[in-house]
């Protein structure tokens, strides 16, 4: 994925005449009337700002080209108007389409001259607006300053997200393609799955009172009709149309608990057999595993952690109270079951099935995984409480929270997949588990007699206890659980004569990142303790880089920052953080010493190795936005500055890697090293003999 995109970005890097014309074309095309309708016209633009972030394209020209394309799209329609007036409605596709040209007609009035500017907001009319302007005779002066000031505002709108988007995968890229990949594909799925649950609650709000009329009336009795068809009409009236007003949400719930069933019994079926689902488990592991780093480590513990069991308890309990005391108690009894139900069903099916987890973490019947009790109860959870809070509502308002909780088990469930203590069939398991049980309490709750719940005081209890509990209960598992679910990481054992002769060859030569491929190369290697180098260094005028939080992140939007007061970006090596960062200023140029565990410790004096590079920096603007330090590639002058520090307090040793006449970087760039790698050792480590 990473080489057919680094492809596309030098395909446009060469013909960024093209890509300019296409961004042009893009703004034209969609704001003309009703070929907009056709064109993406809105991603397209959030794509083309990525692309600028990477630096294959200009902010100025694409954010000019994309305006002058708005400007001359909406003067074109708007001219159609002006020239045919009404006689357009007669012609083809406007005369298709009368509703929404009454819509956007109505639009004017109400709006004025204004219309024009909110138009290029508002979803489908936002084409045929300019034609209805010039129907109607506005004034064409008028027209094109509110014509290029909309078009100007929708082109920052819509390009610079894109930008800003852009530039944080690529300052994530710059920490690791790894969180980078990761960050995009877990955004990426997350947005189709609201986007696919929005749509479906759509197509139920607007197909759905149809298919229940023409449900309704094949269920009607026929006489003198006998048999199984009878019941089953029977059966559909008792579940459907028994309760007048609910017989869309009814229709929601069987619907999904028959979906639901067919997708666990398939599940539950290639877990007992083996099939291809079990397959596709470990290869799933797999790619969480290539992808796991420091930093989304934290993250995912904590989006875990809000589906740990001290968050489900607190809200439960928390929502129960609030249900007794608004006096709603058939509803809390519905509560209690769904919650105890939940717990109970998911600790049988996991000693029943007895599926191991892909690492031993945990003990008794929670050392099964199938199926995921995180995703499960999640389900079971914030599943009934939206059909609690749904229930009663009028038209789409009672699907517009659907799509927050799908979102929020996909979220629950990649953090166990991510964390590794799931398989994807234990996900999926738990998931279709969980939406069974809500669907199947729902029914029986729709069935039942109505009562006043007192919806606000729940929603707003709900969300006040998730927020606490949550965050009082990451604040006090955090750094245990980042312990409790990190990589499992074995040491090698090599001996202090075999490292410094030849073992040194063993470590890695390049800083290596998604798929193997290469950053930088590894030009040092220290053994030793890590803290006195670091007291060392700091002596001989080393610094501590600023940290990155949002105060100095803010100073990377100023050309003028300092190159030394700019925050240093951590990396990554072999999904590995830095143990040491430090700066050196000298002369104008700045030097960054990083060094990384290396997996090796010297047998005999129990000392770990670390490997790592000594690179020099200077300033680099990311998408005319952004001021980041960045290598320059050199690697052969700092690491003479580096050992000219260290000989004396420490033992050093200039080795050359047979190899090093390879030396271009991934990007293909040559790089300034001449395969050299400088080892250092501590004096209480004796020589080997020469």
């Amino acid at each position: 994925m990473m080489h057919y995109f680094h492809t596309l970005l030098t395909f446009i890097s060469h013909h960024r005449e093209l890509t300019y014309a296409a961004v042009f074309l893009t703004s034209l095309s969609e704001s003309l009337a009703f070929v907009g309708l056709l064109v993406p016209g809105t991603a397209l633009m959030f794509g083309f700002g990525a692309v600028v972030a990477t630096g294959s394209l200009h902010l100025w020209p694409v954010l000019l080209l994309a305006c002058s394309g708005a400007v001359l799209g909406d003067g074109a329609s708007y001219w159609l108007g002006h020239l045919y007036q009404e006689r357009l409605m007669g012609i083809w596709p406007f005369s298709r389409y009368p509703g929404m040209m009454k819509n956007a007609e109505a639009f004017f009035r109400r709006h004025g001259g204004k219309s024009i500017f909110f138009g290029r907001f508002v979803g489908p009319i936002r084409p045929v607006i300019p034609v209805v302007a010039g129907m109607l005779g506005m004034n064409p002066a008028r027209f094109v300053i509110v014509n290029v000031l909309s078009a100007a505002g929708w082109a920052f709108a819509y390009i610079l997200p894109g930008v800003f988007f852009g530039t944080s995968l690529a300052v994530a890229g710059a920490v690791s393609s790894r969180l980078a990949v990761l960050l995009g594909v877990l955004l990426a799925a997350l947005w189709f799955i609201v986007w696919l649950s929005r749509s479906l609650a759509r197509l139920l709000e607007r197909k759905g009172p149809l298919w229940v009329a023409s449900l309704k009336e094949w269920a009607a009795p026929e006489h003198p009709r006998q048999g199984l068809l009878l019941l089953l009409k029977r059966l559909v009236t008792f579940l459907f149309f028994r309760e007048r007003g609910e017989e869309m949400f009814m229709a929601f719930l069987v619907a999904t608990f028959c979906l639901a069933t067919w997708g666990f019994l398939g599940v539950l079926q290639d877990v007992l057999a083996g099939d291809q689902l079990v397959a596709a488990d470990q290869a799933v592991y797999n790619f969480f595993e290539i992808l796991r780093t420091p930093w989304s480590d934290s993250i995912f513990a904590a989006l875990t952690e809000l589906g740990d069991s001290f968050v489900n308890i607190s809200l439960s309990i928390a929502v129960l109270v609030t249900l007794v005391f608004g006096r709603a108690y058939r509803t809390a009894a519905f509560w209690i079951l769904a919650v105890l139900g939940g717990l109970t069903g998911v600790q049988l099916l996991k000693w029943a099935i007895d599926l191991p987890r892909p690492i031993e973490i945990y003990e008794g019947i929670s050392s099964y995984g199938f199926p995921s009790g995180h995703v499960a109860m999640s389900i079971v959870i914030y599943g009934f409480l939206i059909v609690v809070l749904s229930r009663g509502l009028p038209g789409s308002r009672q699907w517009k929270a659907v799509p927050a909780v799908v979102a929020y088990s996909f979220i629950i469930g990649v953090s166990r997949l991510y964390l590794g203590v799931h398989w994807l069939s234990d996900v999926l398991g738990g998931l279709f588990i969980g939406t069974m049980w809500v669907a199947l309490l729902g029914i029986a709750y729709v069935k039942g007699v109505s009562e006043t719940v007192p919806r606000r005081a729940v929603a707003i209890t709900a969300v006040l206890v998730m927020a606490l509990a949550g965050g009082f209960h990451i604040g006090q598992r955090h750094e245990k659980d980042l312990a409790f679910y990190a990589p499992v990481t074995s040491e090698k054992i090599m001996g202090f004569s075999e490292w410094r002769d030849d073992g040194w060859r063993d470590l890695a030569a390049w800083r290596i990142d998604l798929a193997g491929e290469r950053e930088q190369p590894l030009t040092v290697q220290c053994a030793g303790d890590i803290d006195e180098l670091e007291g060392f260094l700091l002596q001989k005028g080393w610094v501590k880089p600023r940290t990155v939080n949002m105060r100095n992140l803010l100073s990377m939007l100023s050309p003028d920052t300092p190159l030394g007061e700019l925050p240093s970006l951590p990396l990554l090596h072999d999904g590995r953080a830095e143990r040491l960062r430090l700066l050196l200023e000298d002369s104008g140029k700045q030097y960054m010493l990083r060094l990384w565990p290396s997996g090796v410790v010297l047998s005999g004096f129990d000392t770990p190795v670390f490997v790592g590079t000594v690179e020099e920096q200077r300033p680099h603007e990311i998408a005319a936005l952004i001021t980041a330090a960045k290598d320059i590639g050199d690697y052969d002058h700092p690491l003479d500055v580096l050992e000219q520090v260290a000989v004396g307090e420490y033992q050093v040793a200039r080795v050359i890697r047979e190899y090093h006449t390879d030396r271009l970087s991934r990007k293909g760039s040559r790089l300034r090293w001449q395969g050299e790698v400088l080892l250092i050792w501590e004096q209480t480590i004796p020589s080997p003999p020469q």
